[in-house]
């Protein structure tokens, strides 16, 4: 069995998001409410139109909005499930797209993921990726375990140093 390191609990006082990921979860909200309003309305107004493709729809916009709101959370059980709705976004906009651009599944092309999101210039392709590089990056406990390594090595080389500069003292004597 693997062994992991040991990782020290630690309070994070950061705020929940910063910086140039505020944009990119605004941007992700955005596409959510973009996303999700006409297909609600669409099932609200017109329910025997197309209601598999709205509920697709639907369901991939209120994914969005979810991961917006686990993105710009920092809890264990959001990043969770922030990962649970990358998942399902980027699957959901890979197998949809494959089936409209090999022509099997013609029903579903007034989706947004048809083509790979073609229609929304393939952002559900490219968001759920950024959002997965993001989170990957931005992740506490990788953060804290790199800090521990790098506090560490400079606790050994410091130790080194010092046995050195004791070790040539008493040379000297």
């Amino acid at each position: 069995m693997e062994e992991r390191p040991e990782v020290r609990s630690t309070e994070d006082r950061r705020r929940p998001a910063r910086g140039l990921s505020r944009i990119l979860v605004g941007i992700i909200a955005v596409f959510g409410l973009v996303v999700i309003s006409p297909a609600v309305v669409s099932l609200i107004r017109r329910p025997e139109e197309a209601p598999v493709l709205d509920s697709i729809d639907a369901v991939a916009g209120a994914l969005y909005l979810v991961l917006a709101v686990c993105m710009a959370h920092n809890g264990r059980r959001m990043r969770m499930i922030g990962w649970v709705c990358l998942g399902g976004l980027f699957t959901g906009a890979l197998l949809l797209g494959l089936l409209t651009i090999t022509g099997t599944a013609p029903e579903l092309e007034g989706s947004f993921l048809s083509h790979g999101g073609r229609g929304h210039s393939y952002l559900p392709l490219i968001l759920p990726v950024m959002a997965a590089i993001w989170m990957w990056m931005s992740d506490p406990r990788r953060i804290v375990v790199h800090a521990e390594m790098m506090t560490d090595l400079a606790s050994a080389r410091s130790e080194k140093s010092s046995k050195e500069a004791s070790g040539g003292e008493a040379q000297e004597r």
